[in-house]
């Protein structure tokens, strides 16, 4: 039985990946280098594997707990979930970054479920997750298409319990946020600037979650947010 047949929707496997107009080709282009240039840019914010642990800890996989980390890139949150013993799975829009992800998960002998999907609509039954995470993932899309993602997300994740955790930019301020304002322009397009300037608390309220918290990291330019429904 297919790792992923307990929660795909029936039509799921029939349906054609469209990519969003704001889709950037270019993590096609470079995934099997993209590794290599997060871990330098992790460098001078702590590292890394650092980052990615908090991120870890705010998800606290359970054994044989259902988690979905969407927009999972080469998939090294899921990866790391997996080793915990949780039931894991992917989704991303680039074939590039699902190609990588699986290499990745063959040489760490663990299973992960990979699925090409647009995050916009989600190929899950409703409630077939336990946890649900966005890694450096929701500021790549226009903030109205990350508002239906939240409602996306919300419909996937069991009911009493069930958690979001949002891994990503936060406004930093200070010499920080120079340096997030000048990597902004070279790295990112006009839907990091957005963002990073919403109110996410409001935005997760208005779509139904509870128990907001967040943690601040690398000089307040990353965030960890954790929200139940």
């Amino acid at each position: 039985m297919p790792l992923l047949s307990f929660s795909l929707k029936p039509s799921a496997f029939l349906t054609m990946v469209k990519r969003p107009s704001y889709y950037r080709p270019v993590f096609d282009i470079f995934a099997p280098l993209y590794d290599l240039g997060v871990w330098l840019i992790g460098l001078p914010l702590g590292g890394e594997k650092n980052l990615r642990r908090l991120a870890i800890e705010a998800v606290n996989p359970a054994a044989d707990s259902r988690v979905l980390e969407i927009c999972c890139g080469t998939g090294t949150i899921s990866i790391m979930v997996a080793k915990k013993g949780a039931l894991a799975y992917g989704l991303d829009i680039s074939r590039g970054m699902l190609d990588v992800a699986r290499e990745k998960a063959g040489r760490e002998k663990v299973k992960v479920g990979l699925v090409q999907s647009d995050t916009a609509t989600l190929p899950f039954k409703t409630g077939a997750f336990d946890r649900v995470i966005a890694s450096m993932g929701l500021h790549e899309m226009p903030f109205d298409v990350a508002r239906g993602v939240f409602q996306e997300i919300k419909r996937i994740l069991k009911n009493n319990g069930g958690r979001f955790i949002i891994f990503d930019y936060h406004k930093g301020e200070g010499a920080a946020g120079m340096l997030q304002k000048i990597f902004f322009i070279f790295a990112e397009h006009g839907a990091a600037k957005e963002f990073i300037n919403a109110d996410l608390q409001k935005e997760l309220r208005d779509a139904g979650f509870k128990g907001f918290q967040r943690r601040f990291l690398a000089k307040g330019t990353l965030q960890v947010v954790t929200a139940e429904i």
